[in-house]
């Protein structure tokens, strides 16, 4: 028995693009029952159908019943009104009454659009006999001009599925919550459409770009049993709208919604009333939003909002001039989106001579002339080329190229995604593939379609480059990373590439301030020495920065620069910082300044007090120590300040302080208690005494008078100075909103933390005749007067330096037993603060201190009889030693890099502890302008040299 005859439709099926696959599509509908077409049409349409992929077969096999409907519904052939649209959605969505079978209803219509939309971007077998189709050598060629009108078709399906959502959204909330009503005008709501929704050249696979819109925050719903505020409300009814729309429910969705370029992007409020959308703008507002505004248009909702929304918007859209810095930035965009893009597989949208290029020639020419002409303001981009030409800002040729080249790229994109439904732009790699797309599309082979795409490309790219080359401004990956439409993994790759360490962080950073956050910002953040670290401060400072505040470092670049590495290193004062935005009107002014004049700087610190009660300057006293505190460290940072003088600046912070708070403090005990007739010394002890003061030091103070009596009330004047020393510790070291002046140390006076808070001069030098520790003496040697309260009859302060000086100098230990002691004090130092923990650059062997240590040692043999010993300062007595050749010059430089490094680990942290944990050890490194391994190596080298001479001294 012979075989039968191939049906038309088999043949059809196996002389076009995919044939197997497609013949197994066949089959499957073929087990459903449904009834197949038999006429010429109908055969070349269905295999045109089973032949492009999976999507649109896949939309019949889910409900077979509309072959038939698609068969003979005659808007396959030409475009559906608008009108009719949405006709046909009140139709289908007439018996809706649950949110559930409205979602229902939607996805069915949306669907069945689809697949009659797939039908006329096919464009085949509307009318060509079977057989003759079967028997071309070629599958049948498509009709032109098609693809762009399916693109408005779908915009149009997309605008009436929204105001559908958006009425039923509505009347369900208005029946809960009541009708909103707006105190300062008429209540409003409206989608508005972006991106190519926006243009109305939507694809199958494309996600809705919208953002939404409500008239005003003033006023709430008028329900009865339950009102909600305007902007609850809107939210509410937004989220329902997208839940209609994009929810992936049984029957899938609509379309996905993208709503991140809405203000704020995915950080921000879902909807925006329009005074907020345009303060958002006015502050915030980047170039590449006001490219995506080109394209807006009221979708759904009020069209009167929508409109006032558009004329809100349109002096940041369309400013009257445009400068350089825009045009860079579009170049930029360009070359970030080219950059992203395999050239094995290339991406008809973004790849370079792409869509994204077409579209940037139009709408960088918009950017920068559309302001002064209103005729060249289009959204969509045939009609906005056509314009371009028409004005002359392009050629006849760059408007036919460039047109005859986006239909194309746009065809292809509608049958990538029309093969699984999928959002995809890149050309196929697999096997076989280029050659069943080129068939699709009508050409002889892959061959003659790569060549089409390869001269097309050239041709667009040829015009794309004539804009030119970014001068300058932030390089692409910054751009991309700040895209709100970069991926996410791809964002955690930029940032990976970047040097940041924890990523996922990094980029929830960049998620929660993307919107508000400069590009010049984060490139900032990279460049520092800690990006991690950086960056966080920058999201910090992003949300509460005012637009000044943005203003001042638009046009700063170099106070930008200091500000990224004070964030990249400071904890403490990146905090303070973003805190205390007060401080920054004088970031130009006086904290530009890297060594303020004594004179002037003092006039500062006086002028700051004028008028001020006790608390008042005490909140003053806290504003000036944090300004100075941030002078100091941003110039620090950038490598204005040596650390000596760093530590100098610090140390006459404190001292001013201290002053200033005993003065106040001796005043207000006055008033109540009389004056004493005596005087009262306050000795600095340690780091400030040693003119080493580091940020976050603590002050080491001893209070002392010169004699006992009683003041003009008749109050002990041990009282009235124990008092004193007790108030100003307390206003020193007090947690106020402007923060914390100085902790305070007492336990360095007689007896330590049991002896008496205030003593006489002469129970001093009694104590450290009779009774001092060896260790007591050794902290005597960093002890100075910091500030004296005179007596009221006093004609002058007494000089109790020279008192402490022969205190401190005037007796002699035997060498042997100071040795030893200060052996054990270093040993028990070592193991008691350094342990084994990280590296302690103070107290680890070969740490700072051991160089304390090496200075103290000769300070105390011989400081009786060599005055140059005679200071504080470690430092000095070093240099003295290294200069008359009892100390190698080296372990000089020694100390100084053990300081510099030891300065900059506590402004990396906000502690005291100078360990070098792991995890600082590369922002530290960087802030030296050192590599981790180089600074480790500094490190091991110099403290191994240190600990060297020390056990030669001392062991």
């Amino acid at each position: 028995m012979s075989p039968s005859p191939a049906l038309p439709l088999d043949r059809c099926i196996a002389a076009g693009p995919d044939g197997e696959a497609a013949r197994v599509r066949l089959e499957r509908l073929r087990e459903t029952g449904v009834a197949l077409p038999s006429d010429g049409a109908g055969v070349a349409l269905l295999a045109a159908i089973l032949a492009s992929g999976t999507f649109l077969p896949d939309l019949i096999l889910g409900r077979p019943e509309r072959l038939a409907g698609l068969l003979r519904d005659p808007w396959k052939q030409q475009a559906k009104p608008r009108a009719v649209v949405v006709r046909e959605i009140e139709a289908a969505c007439a018996d809706v009454r649950s949110f559930a079978e409205l979602q229902r209803a939607l996805r069915d219509y949306a669907h069945g659009e689809m697949l009659r939309l797939g039908t006329r971007e096919l464009g085949v077998g509307l009318g060509a006999p079977a057989d003759a189709a079967a028997s071309q050598s070629n599958w049948p060629l498509p009709e032109h001009g098609l693809t762009l009108e399916v693109a408005r078709e779908l915009s149009a399906l997309a605008d009436a599925c929204l105001e559908r959502a958006t009425r039923f959204c509505e009347a369900e909330l208005r029946a809960r919550y009541g009708v909103p009503v707006c105190h300062d005008g008429a209540a409003g709501f409206s989608v508005i459409a972006m991106g190519k929704l926006g243009g109305e050249e939507l694809n199958f696979s494309s996600d809705i770009d919208i953002i939404y819109i409500y008239a005003s925050d003033n006023g709430q719903t008028d329900g009865q049993a339950a009102s909600l505020g305007l902007h609850d409300y809107y939210t509410r009814l937004c989220q329902a709208i997208t839940r209609a729309i994009a929810e992936n429910t049984n029957e899938g969705f609509v379309f996905r919604v993208d709503l991140r370029l809405r203000p704020e992007g995915s950080a921000g409020a879902l909807c925006n009333s329009l005074a907020a959308a345009e303060s958002y703008y006015e502050t915030f507002g980047r170039t590449w939003e006001r490219q995506a505004l080109l394209r807006a248009r009221p979708a759904a909702g009020d069209g009167w909002l929508g409109d006032r929304f558009l004329a809100t918007v349109e002096p940041f859209v369309f400013p009257r001039t445009s400068s350089e810095k825009t045009l860079d930035e579009v170049r930029t965009l360009r070359r970030m989106f080219v950059a992203t893009t395999a050239e094995a597989s290339w991406n008809v949208k973004l790849g370079s001579g792409g869509i994204r290029d077409v579209e940037l020639v139009a709408q960088l020419l918009q950017l920068l002339y559309a302001g002064k002409r209103r005729d060249l303001r289009e959204r969509t981009t045939l009609p906005a080329l056509h314009k371009l030409g028409l004005a002359g800002l392009l050629s006849d040729h760059e408007v036919r190229t460039l047109s005859d080249t986006y239909r194309l790229w746009r065809r292809i994109e509608h049958r990538l995604q029309l093969e699984h439904g999928q959002q995809t732009h890149s050309l196929p790699t697999e096997e076989g593939g280029m050659a069943c797309l080129a068939q699709r599309l009508g050409y002889a082979g892959a061959d003659q379609l790569v060549a089409r795409i390869a001269e097309g490309r050239a041709a667009v790219r040829a015009i794309a480059d004539t804009l030119g080359d970014p001068v300058g401004g932030p390089p692409p990956r910054v751009l991309r990373m700040l895209a709100p439409t970069t991926a996410r993994g791809e964002v955690e790759d930029d940032l990976r590439a970047a040097g940041f360490r924890d990523v996922a962080q990094a980029a929830d950073n960049l998620e929660t301030a993307r919107a508000r956050l400069p590009a010049a910002w984060l490139e900032e953040a990279i460049a520092s020495p800690d990006p991690d670290r950086a960056l966080a401060h920058f999201r910090d400072l992003a949300l509460r920065a005012s637009f000044g505040l943005f203003t001042l470092l638009r046009d700063d670049r170099q106070l930008l620069r200091l500000l990224a590495g004070l964030f990249g290193i400071s904890e403490r004062l990146s905090r303070h910082l973003v805190s205390h935005t007060e401080i920054w009107p004088s970031l130009t002014q006086e904290l530009g300044v890297a060594r303020p004049r004594e004179d002037a700087w003092r006039a500062a610190f006086a002028a700051r007090l004028v008028g001020c009660d006790d608390e008042g300057a005490l909140r003053r006293l806290r504003l000036f120590h944090g300004e100075e505190i941030l002078r100091i460290g941003l110039h620090d940072v950038a490598g204005d300040l040596a650390h000596d003088e760093v530590s100098a600046q610090l140390g006459r912070l404190a001292e001013a302080c201290l002053q200033e708070a005993m003065q106040r403090v001796a005043n207000t005990l006055a008033m109540r208690f009389g004056r004493p007739e005596a005087e009262l010394t306050i000795l600095v002890f340690g780091s400030c005494g040693a003119h080493e003061m580091r940020y976050g030091s603590d002050l080491e103070l001893v209070f002392l008078f010169d004699r006992n009596g009683t003041t003009s009330a008749g109050m002990d004047h041990q009282e009235w100075f124990g008092r004193l020393a007790q108030r100003l510790i307390g206003a020193l070291g007090a947690l106020l909103e402007e923060g914390r002046l100085y902790s305070v140390d007492t336990r360095l006076r007689p007896s330590g933390s049991q002896g008496l808070l205030v003593t006489t001069y002469s129970a001093f030098e009694e104590y450290h005749r009779e009774q001092a520790a060896p260790w007591e003496r050794m902290a005597l040697l960093r002890a100075r007067p910091a500030c004296v309260l005179a007596a009221p009859a006093q004609a002058a302060p007494s000089d109790f330096a020279q008192r402490l000086a022969a205190i401190t100098y005037g007796h002699e230990f035997p060498e042997a037993v100071l040795r030893s002691e200060l052996a054990r004090m270093r040993r028990r130092i070592e193991t008691e603060r350094a342990g084994r923990g990280p590296l302690h650059l103070r107290f680890s062997p070969g740490g700072l201190t051991d160089l304390e240590f090496m200075a103290a040692w000769e300070q105390l043999r011989h400081g009786a009889t060599e005055p140059a010993l005679r200071t504080t300062s470690p430092l000095q007595a070093l240099a003295h030693l290294a200069a008359v050749g009892l100390l190698d010059a080296q372990v000089l430089d020694d100390y100084h890099f053990l300081a510099r490094t030891i300065l900059r680990l506590r402004l990396l942290r906000d502690d005291q502890d100078d360990r070098l944990r792991p995890d600082d050890e590369s922002p530290l490194a960087r802030s030296l302008g050192f590599g981790r391994p180089q600074l480790k190596g500094q490190l091991a080298t110099r403290m191994a040299r240190t600990r060297g001479a020390f056990s030669q001294l001392l062991a």
